[in-house]
């Protein structure tokens, strides 16, 4: 009998071993080791193998590197029970909470997450760049009895923090504007020393939070003397709907397409723009609001074309006879292969050296207005052109739009009288203050730099949703081509998700206040702890089953967050509509 048991193992291992070199590239398992950093290249997959108790549970974390990897788990090498990828980026921790349901040996097969989306050439170069490694941070199996009294502890300290959510939070009466402040009132002393309050969203089409954007920006005009609202949107495309609000040039709906963010262009944010116009009316101007983008692409950049090659033409432009400017802004207004932009940015950077070592002299032939004006235009070109070039972004480890979003933010700040406050409408990814969240794959978001200049003197408020609906484009992976906008629907949150929590409060609409920090351990560790919540940006798709999400350390990201238990797509303009007509014709 034993002999059979021996010659059965032999059989097995000469079956499956084969199989592993070929499907995992490696000889035999690896082992998981605290501190370990290991490298992974290409389509390169390493497998792992424990042997677990039926009870237990296995606490891994993995800390990436220039790579996204993904864990498969295997019972006994048969079919996976559990696929792990939680970070949705190449950097950040991948976090493994296994609970052990069935005695026996599993196997944990890491490997770089490739979209499926990819295919031919597209996927051979995908794979061709993948050069990181990971990181064992932390490799613990707890017992039965140890697991058992975690969940016990888990419970009291998820009882605590639903405790806290219930009682500090601020039931809102509503999200539309011009419905009295009674409710908002309470936030008087806690912004009272504030120069910004960055108002997030989950994303960027969603009615009721656009809806309570608005009516927190007539609270902090009205109630607390803010004279500045930003968007991120077009810095230059934006001059349009602030001659509207101040001046009242030409009308909102044109002023509002010449930005040329279709996500703007909605019903709800012309509501806005009515609303600041109508408030300009019946002030004085040292309290009228003023309407600015601090977005930095290659949109809207028209009339800083325009401006620019206005004023060398102006200045008889001969000494840089080999730069065509007319030529370089057409290329930029055409081109659509953000690859590589060096050559874009080496031209314009000569630009702006001329204009910078001939100030005088072209001062003298303009003046100092004209002259300041071409110079601010000509770097906001140059912005959207690095924020734009791949290339240049990956010579960087951190995002540059943001960085030069956070400069445009406080270059308006500071132009403005002594005493100016700012209302800031950006995602909830943007104006996070957390240095050590990432942004599109960096570091360093609008926010947290807008942290490190303000202190104090910055608050972020970000926005949860528990269901519903939100506004994007659809993109279909397999096709790789955009459609129009639609509306994709929200489902229930997750358990123990940051808005399933919220939720808990039986508040459809709340404000809650993270500062001055709870003296209660649970709620600081909650506070302080990664938890998914819904977001989305501009673009999603109907081949995913499931609803946009990322993971947040709220307390760590922001000062305070407003909850819309339930929320529904925003209504695109007419102008949006065209926009994003437009946009499908140029296959964009």
């Amino acid at each position: 009998m034993q002999r059979i048991k021996i010659k059965l193992v032999l059989l097995l291992t000469f079956l499956y071993f084969p199989f592993l070199q070929e499907v995992l590239g490696q000889e035999a398992p690896m082992s998981f080791e605290d501190n370990k950093e290991t490298k992974l290249k290409g389509n390169e997959t390493h497998l792992y193998e424990l042997p677990l108790k039926k009870g237990e549970l296995l606490q891994l974390q993995l800390l990436q590197k220039n790579v996204n990897i993904q864990i498969e788990v295997f019972h006994q090498k048969k079919n996976t029970i559990q696929r792990f990828n939680t970070a949705y980026g190449k950097n950040g921790k991948e976090i493994i909470e296994l609970p052990i349901k069935k005695n026996g040996n599993y196997s944990f097969k890491i490997s770089p997450y490739i979209p499926k989306s990819y295919t031919d050439s597209t996927r051979a170069n995908f794979i061709n760049n993948i050069d990181g490694s990971y990181k064992v941070i932390k490799f613990k199996t707890l017992s039965s009895v140890a697991y058992k009294k975690l969940l016990a502890f888990r419970e009291i300290q998820k009882d605590s923090v639903i405790s806290w959510i219930k009682d500090e939070s601020r039931l809102l009466k509503s999200v539309k504007s011009e419905t009295g402040f009674k409710d908002l009132s309470y936030l008087k002393p806690i912004l009272k020393n504030i120069q910004i309050v960055g108002l997030g969203e989950t994303s960027h089409g969603t009615k009721e939070i656009f809806q309570m954007k608005h009516r927190m920006l007539e609270f902090l005009v009205k109630e607390m003397g803010f004279n500045i609202f930003a968007i991120e949107a077009s810095h230059i495309g934006c001059r349009p709907i602030n001659d509207y609000v101040l001046h009242g040039k030409g009308t909102s709906r044109t002023a509002l397409s010449a930005q040329e963010f279709w996500i703007w262009n909605t019903e709800e944010v012309i509501d806005m723009i009515e609303w600041m116009r109508k408030y300009n009316t019946s002030v004085s101007n040292d309290k009228k609001i003023k309407f600015v983008g601090i977005d930095t692409q290659i949109v809207a950049l028209d009339l800083a074309y325009k401006n620019v090659s206005s004023f060398i033409k102006k200045t008889n432009f001969n000494e840089l006879h080999n730069i065509q400017v007319d030529s370089v802004f057409q290329g930029l207004k055409t081109n659509r292969d953000r690859t590589d932009m060096s050559l874009q940015r080496q031209q314009l950077y000569t630009l702006l050296s001329y204009l910078v070592v001939n100030e005088t002299r072209l001062v003298r032939n303009t003046s100092n207005q004209e002259y300041a004006k071409t110079i601010r235009d000509l770097k906001k070109i140059i912005q959207g052109v690095e924020s734009n070039d791949r290339k240049f972004q990956k010579k960087v480890d951190f995002d540059i739009r943001d960085e030069y979003m956070a400069q445009t933010t406080l270059e308006v700040l500071h132009k403005e009288k002594l005493g100016s406050k700012m209302v800031l409408w950006a995602h909830n990814g943007h104006i996070s203050k957390n240095s050590g969240a990432y942004i599109n794959g960096y570091l360093k978001s609008l926010g947290s730099i807008l942290k490190r200049d303000l202190g104090d003197k910055y608050y972020a408020v970000g926005f949860s949703t528990y269901q519903g609906s939100f506004q994007a484009r659809n993109y279909s992976p397999k096709e790789k081509k955009y459609a129009g906008a639609v509306s994709f629907k929200i489902s229930p949150a997750e358990v123990e998700s940051l808005d399933w929590y919220f939720n808990q409060s039986k508040k459809d609409i709340f404000f809650l206040n993270f500062n001055p920090s709870p003296n209660s351990n649970a709620v600081q560790t909650f506070l302080n702890t990664k938890h998914k919540t819904n977001s989305a940006g501009a673009n999603w798709t109907f081949e995913y089953s499931y609803s946009p999400t990322r993971r947040v350390e709220p307390g760590k990201s922001y000062d305070g967050m407003i909850f819309i238990k339930e929320t529904s797509a925003a209504t695109l303009t007419p102008g949006g509509k065209k926009e994003l007509e437009k946009r499908l014709r140029e296959n964009r």
